[in-house]
């Protein structure tokens, strides 16, 4: 089903205006009144696209284990490229640590709905 274009403005918006992924070590629950991470660790730009065929939004950022450090990553969120705000935040169980040389590839996807 193609979404309305309403929605495709307002992912348009969103590629435009939310273009840093930031990865962290903390591990709480997500939550509504969330404003960051919680022990950020890297951050990366990216260039975000718009599926407009099914409405979908994605991310991709690459992370190498240097970039990571010594405890693995157990959160990320999106951020606003201009006020860092949080657009979304998700938990995960622990990467664990990567050798230096290695990368992590997170794929995000969004669904406007």
């Amino acid at each position: 089903m193609t979404p309305i274009n309403g929605l495709l403005d307002v992912a348009d918006y969103i590629v435009a205006q939310y273009t840093k992924v930031k990865i962290g070590t903390g591990g709480s629950p997500t939550s509504f009144s969330d404003a960051t991470l919680d022990s950020f660790v890297a951050q990366k730009t990216v260039v975000p696209s718009v599926n407009r065929a099914n409405g979908t939004i994605s991310w991709v950022a690459e992370f190498t284990g240097s970039e990571i450090g010594n405890e693995g990553v157990a959160e990320l969120g999106i951020f606003k490229a201009s006020d860092d705000t949080l657009l979304s935040r998700v938990t995960f169980t622990n990467t664990g640590v990567l050798a230096s040389a290695d990368t992590l590839t997170f794929t995000i996807e969004m669904e406007m709905a």
